[in-house]
């Protein structure tokens, strides 16, 4: 699973502590949002009863909440319900920063997408490579350095 390349952390607002999450053994993708709307206008996090909120330490997902929502699918069918509205996708985190931590082994490269652009991420068998994701209140570039 992606347990054995992917090790993600996350801040909460105002706070510089790096907080590893678990990702469950079932999910195969994950995805980081940072408003209520994926894939043609769908809401994968889902609409959270207050109780489920409370219990997982989250707040209602709002564009301007200072959040960036982390969830994941388990697989092609869960995807596809989650893609119809069926079910919500599986709720990792929310966040003000995000670290994804990747380590190559045999894969050489991630595919990752950020605001609908795919790339490839390339990994290395020796060497750890990070790609952060941080909420900012003025415009960001994504530059790629050596």
């Amino acid at each position: 699973g992606l347990n054995n390349i992917l090790r993600i952390y996350v801040k909460k607002v105002n706070s510089p502590e790096w907080v590893q999450i678990p990702i469950p053994s079932s999910v195969r993708s994950v995805v980081t949002l940072n408003l209520p709307s994926y894939g043609s206008g769908r809401n994968p996090w889902g609409t959270l009863k207050p109780e489920y909120l409370e219990k997982r330490g989250f707040v209602e997902a709002h564009a301007d909440d200072g959040f960036l929502e982390i969830f994941g699918l388990k697989h092609g069918w869960h995807a596809s319900m989650v893609m119809v509205e069926l079910i919500s996708a599986k709720n990792l985190a929310q966040g003000s920063s995000i670290r994804f931590v990747l380590r190559g082994g045999e894969w050489t490269e991630a595919y990752m997408q950020m605001d609908g652009e795919p790339w490839k991420q390339p990994m290395n068998k020796e060497f750890l490579t990070f790609v952060e994701i941080k909420r900012v209140h003025f415009q960001s570039v994504m530059v790629h350095g050596e």
